[in-house]
């Protein structure tokens, strides 16, 4: 009778041991299942999804794969729900500190640039002929109204003294990486954009796009000219871009 007895306590060990080891396996699969959602591990962004089919097509000799580029709605947020916006994305900022809106600006600037290839790469039509410009709407961006109540604009001026003072990198300021120049002064824009830095304003009312685009050169000895990143008031597309123009990317 003892000896039954001590198999059986044994046998109460084993399982107790079996029972802890499985909770702890159940425990530690549910935090590394948290961790992988949490840190978005894997997961391929929409911004990849477009810079990969970018590259591709500017490495088709006859330009002719795809593009998978959509267009993000962002809403820049005091702590309010930007009103007549369905944002994709939304940043939270100090609505009394204009330097973090223009951080915003400058960082979705220069991803729409990155992603587009950083001027390096021809995603354009092969054509023999002169074509439209292709744009590409990289973002559409709205301000909830506790920004529109602190800070109702922000002058393109200052924006773009923020652009030539703030880094982007060690190496680079965000000036240097969107347009190759040091100072606001060597700035020039591109013919197929219309903006003017010394009178043009950001009004928080409004909605924005961040734009770039290709326009191509039928001269088989030239390249296609890439356009660079401009910050444009989305209800004045039609007059700040050329007439014959197309949208490459998604709404």
């Amino acid at each position: 009778m003892g000896f039954r007895m001590s198999i059986k306590s044994k046998k109460g060990e084993l399982t107790t041991t079996q029972l802890v080891t499985i909770i702890v396996l159940i425990v530690s699969f549910v935090i590394i299942l948290f961790l992988i959602f949490r840190l978005n591990l894997g997961q391929t962004t929409d911004a990849e999804i477009c810079h990969n089919s970018v590259i591709l097509r500017g490495q088709s000799k006859l330009n002719s794969g795809p593009l998978d580029c959509k267009t993000e709605y962002l809403c820049i947020s005091g702590g309010e729900e930007c009103a007549d916006f369905s944002a994709t994305e939304e940043i939270d900022v100090d609505v009394k500190n204009e330097d973090g809106i223009m951080m915003v600006l400058a960082d979705k600037m220069a991803e729409c640039w990155w992603m587009f290839g950083e001027g390096k790469v021809n995603y354009g039509k092969t054509e023999f002929i002169e074509t439209e410009a292709e744009y590409a709407m990289c973002s559409t961006i709205s301000f909830d109204s506790s920004i529109q109540k602190q800070i109702s604009e922000i002058s393109y001026s200052d924006f773009y003294d923020y652009l030539e003072k703030a880094k982007k990198s060690q190496s680079q300021t965000y000036l240097q990486y969107l347009y190759g120049v040091s100072d606001v002064e060597s700035f020039t824009r591109d013919e197929q954009v219309s903006i003017d830095i010394s009178q043009d304003a950001i009004l928080t009312s409004e909605k924005y796009s961040i734009i770039t685009g290709i326009k191509n050169n039928p001269t088989a000895l030239a390249k296609d000219v890439v356009l660079r990143v401009y910050l444009v008031p989305t209800a004045e597309l039609g007059s700040r871009l050329v007439p014959n123009r197309e949208f490459i990317t998604k709404a």
